[in-house]
């Protein structure tokens, strides 16, 4: 019986061990990547923040000049940050996905580096930098006007993290089907660019629709993640038809799936495209 349990002991510390190595990796990779981005470009660390900053700045002007419809129950910046910088997380993530395995390669020399390490390190620089915008525009807007609203912050916090699974599962998918048809790559980037643009609430609110149109963009699981975080500032904030189980599927199902995907086809990623 004592032997038994160590042995079960040693073999549990192993995959401690090996998963903690891993998260080095990982972290190791994401800073590698980081200090890259910096490099190159224009204004170093700080331009690796602000770059997509000014970008949704630029979108809020544009929303303003047009005098698109506004929501009264939230401040204007606040409700178009919410929907592009989930919006941007997603992109982000998901075209890193199907492009990063290839810039790699060169990485996977080292036998402890695999695919899957460079696609995490990529989603986490992401999630990083799409935070710390939303917590910058957050704590912004709670100075100038001497107020903090956020009313559900765990909600806020997992919405964000199951962005983040739902970006990662359907671009690791996209990247393993792509490889054999690689027309799915295209078709991925399109809709990524031009679909979800127009059907992620950034410029309207679910509850401004007429009832029988909504589900024309409600099948979006994006639409979902952004009402959901605007809900989380301002519980007033109304969703119909808005649903964080149906999120939560969408991501679950599509982390699944491109895990299989990824661990069934990663001799086919390590080899050159």
């Amino acid at each position: 019986m004592v032997n038994l349990l160590t042995a079960f002991g040693r073999r549990v510390a192993r995959i401690v061990n090996g998963l903690a190595l891993q998260v080095r990796i990982v972290l190791a990779l994401a800073d590698r990547d980081f200090f890259m981005r910096a490099e190159k470009g224009s204004f170093g660390v700080w331009g690796v923040l602000f770059e997509p900053l000014a970008l949704m700045l630029t979108l809020l002007a544009l929303r303003i000049l047009v005098r698109m419809k506004t929501v009264d129950l939230m401040n204007p910046l606040i409700w178009l940050a919410c929907g592009v910088t989930m919006l941007f997380l997603f992109k982000k993530i998901a075209i890193k996905a199907l492009t990063g395995v290839a810039k790699g390669q060169k990485m996977f020399f080292y036998r402890r580096i695999r695919p899957l390490d460079t696609l995490l390190a990529s989603a986490l620089i992401e999630a990083r930098l799409h935070a710390s915008i939303l917590v910058l525009i957050f704590i912004s807007e709670s100075f100038w006007f001497w107020r903090i609203q956020l009313d559900d912050p765990g909600l806020a916090l997992i919405d964000f993290i199951v962005t983040v699974m739902l970006a990662i599962g359907i671009g690791v998918s996209a990247l393993v089907i792509g490889h054999r048809i690689p027309i799915v790559k295209t078709l991925t980037k399109f809709g990524l660019n031009r679909i979800l643009l127009w059907t992620s609430g950034i410029f309207f609110a679910t509850y401004t629709l007429p009832g029988p149109t909504r589900p024309l963009v409600t099948w979006n699981p994006l639409l979902h993640s952004v009402e959901i975080l605007r809900h989380s500032i301002n519980n007033a904030y109304p969703i119909p038809d808005i649903s964080l189980d149906y999120l939560l599927t969408c991501a679950f199902l599509s982390c699944g799936f491109g895990l299989i995907f990824y661990f069934s086809n990663e001799a086919l990623l390590l080899s050159d495209d």
